[in-house]
């Protein structure tokens, strides 16, 4: 359960505080005479010799309105903070109240929830104790101070609180809502949706719960039952975005992206600016084939969350495969800039970077790739970058070093030792010989891309290339060189 909703749930309770405030404490009206209730009798005729002028008639000043006391005084202003959304006004407002009113646990807890609001979680939990101190199993603060410890990261304070409100009442809804969206984190879906599910047997028609609850089957891969959450959602709420773009994913299982577009096109009606619905979106685009339509989707979510590195990744992937490879290097580099630890993007930059003869760069880049992936080739490609710029000093140490970490006699380490050594033709007829024994596919593919490679820095273009048609004959490759080894057939 989000801040928000707390906050709207003790303000409803604040409003029927304050009903009852103004019902028991306004003065009651006075009665009326009922003499003044009789109709006007008509006024009898005078003689008219006898009638006087009458005087001028002074005008009474007008009476004061009675002043509210001062409790009906604050819950109006408090009210009237609340209905403009002036949260820190609000706030402030706290420091004037009356004395009568500064022990009342109902409007404690009202500004703890206000304090949540502003994000000011150690005065909210200052508070919220305060009503604990007072009414120690006090359900709504304990629930204020879950939330407020999950916000702070304090995962020892959330589970306390969690567990004391759970004591008490096993199926309450904001803490197994909240512990369904821990375990939702943790990938554990089965947890998760039994979590959602004992919040569904304190408040069944909880949107929360119930979103939460088809999510994880539809992770589980029970689709039906998905959709009938749903489905259900959507009977009491049409409006509910999350449930609409969820019915959306739904669709697009059964492979109907036409219904899968619409779906997530409603969802975007009533949340406009939601950066996963872009992103899905794009993505049944994708799958039709209507490339441009992704792109612009994807651009939209990069509008709504620039420094957030998804799209980018969506957008870098969609330009390479249609070789618009400076807009797809544009988009690798930002992908690095706004997660710097997706190591795969160092990988597909250094080699856009190589195909630009941009090797300072891919150099970096596949040194960074390595620093997370213990992977010799990235060493080895920058070994022949240095060759390539006539560097034939630096590729011998990292060469070096790297032979350290390799058998001795295994084809990586002489494939390694072929590029920095004297060459000797004998040594290359073993090499050769080892890597045509190679069983397993991959591995035989990435090996002869470097025997081209090494013929490619050593000028022998013609020899390179018949290595290079090797490896793109082969079918579904699961290695990075193999493109290298297309572009390598253009030379």
């Amino acid at each position: 359960m989000n801040k928000s909703k707390i906050l709207v749930i003790l303000l409803t309770g604040f409003a029927i505080a304050f009903t009852f405030w103004s019902c028991t404490t306004t003065p009651a009206p006075e009665q009326v005479d009922e003499e003044v209730l009789r109709e006007p009798q008509e006024p009898q005729s005078e003689p008219q010799e006898a009638q006087v002028k009458p005087e001028k008639t002074q005008v009474q000043p007008k009476p004061e309105e009675p002043k509210d006391p001062p409790n009906i005084a604050f819950a109006k202003k408090l009210q009237a903070l609340l209905d403009k959304g002036d949260v820190k006004g609000a706030i402030a407002l706290f420091e004037k109240i009356p004395s009568e009113l500064k022990d009342d646990l109902e409007l404690k807890l009202v500004l703890a929830s206000l304090y949540v609001s502003d994000g000011n979680y150690d005065m909210a939990i200052n508070v919220a104790d305060q009503v604990l101190a007072v009414d120690a199993s006090n359900l709504s603060a304990l629930e204020i101070k879950t939330l407020c410890a999950k916000a702070k990261g304090d995962s020892t304070a959330y589970k306390a609180a969690a567990k004391a409100i759970l004591a008490t009442d096993p199926y309450n809804v904001q803490v197994n809502i909240m512990q369904g969206d821990e375990q939702a984190l943790n990938h554990k879906w089965k947890l998760a949706r039994d979590a959602y599910g004992k919040a569904l047997k304190s408040d069944p028609n909880n949107s929360d719960a119930l979103y939460g609850y088809a999510k994880m089957t539809y992770y589980m891969d029970d689709l039906k039952l998905a959709k009938n959450v749903c489905q259900t959602i959507l009977d009491h709420d049409p409006t509910n975005s999350q449930a609409l773009a969820l019915m959306g994913k739904l669709a697009a299982e059964d492979y109907n992206y036409v219904r899968a577009i619409k779906l997530t096109q409603d969802a975007l009606l009533y949340d406009p600016d939601n950066y996963d619905f872009y992103l899905d979106m794009g993505t049944y685009y994708r799958y039709q084939g209507k490339y441009s339509e992704s792109i612009k989707c994807w651009n939209k979510a990069v509008e709504i969350l620039p420094d957030y590195f998804l799209a980018y990744a969506y957008l870098a992937g969609i330009y390479d495969e249609q070789e618009k490879f400076d807009q797809a290097l544009y988009n690798y580099r930002e992908v690095i800039r706004t997660n710097p630890d997706y190591y795969y993007a160092y990988e597909s930059t250094a080699i856009l970077e190589y195909h630009f003869g941009n090797y300072k760069n891919a150099r970096a880049l596949f040194d960074k790739a390595y620093s997370y992936s213990d992977n010799w080739s990235y060493q080895l490609m920058n070994i022949a970058m240095y060759l390539k710029e006539g560097d034939r000093n630096t590729p011998k140490k990292i060469a070096q070093d790297l032979m350290k970490k390799l058998e001795r006699d295994s084809v990586e380490y002489n494939l390694v030792r072929l590029y920095v050594d004297n060459y000797s033709r004998n040594a290359e007829t073993t090499l050769l010989n080892k890597i045509n024994k190679e069983d397993n596919s991959n591995k035989k593919g990435k090996m002869l891309f470097y025997i081209g490679l090494f013929y490619e820095v050593n000028g022998s273009i013609e020899a390179a290339q018949e290595y290079y048609a090797k490896v793109a004959a082969m079918q579904a490759p699961m290695f990075f060189e193999y493109r290298i080894a297309e572009w390598g057939l253009g030379l």
